[in-house]
């Protein structure tokens, strides 16, 4: 194996760890703060972070559209979802069965699919309706639900308008774009406890989740490629629930376990139909 492929392996744990501790870190700033305020951290410090490492950005009317989909819109959604569900992990395996409405969105827009991607996309689904069973569905699920939908839509729109401009650029404009369209949402639940540890997990969500978890996403997809790098990605929320369980001691129910394995079990699915559409 080569150092760039070593390498990209490396990255692509880097991932799989920082933004499945992103939600538990989360949910304990949200304690001290609304998800618009939490939101609005995120993105004005990881933004900066960002800037500094791609050493400029890119802009245009696509590139705030895009921001828009994958980003502001997108986290104002996830943080709500983690704030509202009684387990922030169960919000990550909803938020990443994005590749499955991906796959249903191309469909409609009457691209190709194979048998696996259509059996992923239903053996996904019925993990859904398992993992929020009446016990566990709430309103937080739903959002996360809307939260996967939504980036899917963002996916494809980057796909069709974007796929050739420097990821590292557009990302750091996505994050202070998103700042500055955050903004004005604080307003909606202006909640903020002054606390030490309140402001602490902020910020370190911030450079977990923005900086640090798209750093390494930019160095898996250079070194392994998007397709290895996104069925990597999906262990995300297997790294949530580890996460969650260790420091906020969030235990799963049986239909949790049993919805959110064969929820990711549709997504790889889906992915390996994706892979063999490619050939």
């Amino acid at each position: 194996m080569n150092v760039s492929k070593v390498s990209g392996y490396l990255s692509i744990i880097g991932v799989i760890i920082v933004w499945g501790l992103s939600f538990p870190l989360s949910k304990l700033a949200l304690y001290y703060m609304s998800p618009f305020i939490l939101t609005f951290f995120r993105f004005s410090i990881g933004g900066v972070l960002l800037l500094i490492y791609a050493r400029g950005i890119v802009f245009g009317k696509k590139e705030a559209i895009n921001a828009i989909l994958n980003m502001s819109l997108f986290v104002i959604l996830l943080n709500l979802a983690i704030n509202l569900s009684s387990n922030p992990a169960l919000a990550s395996v909803l938020i990443y069965t994005q590749p499955i409405f991906v796959v249903v969105i191309i469909r409609i827009l009457g691209e190709r699919i194979n048998l696996l991607q259509l059996l992923g996309v239903i053996i996904a689904f019925s993990g859904i309706f398992i993992s929020v069973d009446s016990g566990d569905f709430n309103i937080g699920s739903l959002i996360a639900v809307l939260a996967a939908i939504l980036w899917a839509i963002g996916t494809v729109y980057y796909r069709r308008n974007l796929i050739k401009e420097s990821v590292t650029k557009l990302n750091a404009f996505m994050s202070l774009f998103s700042a500055l369209f955050a903004l004005p949402t604080i307003g909606i639940d202006f909640r903020f406890t002054f606390n030490v540890y309140g402001i602490l997990f902020a910020i370190g969500v911030a450079i977990i989740a923005q900086a640090m978890g798209f750093i390494f996403w930019f160095s898996s997809i250079k070194n392994l490629g998007p397709l290895t790098s996104s069925t990597m990605a999906i262990l995300v929320p297997v790294s949530a629930y580890v996460f969650s369980f260790l420091i906020l001691g969030k235990i799963p129910s049986y239909f949790q376990i049993l919805g959110s394995t064969l929820a990711l079990i549709g997504v790889i699915i889906s992915q390996i139909g994706f892979v063999r559409l490619a050939k």
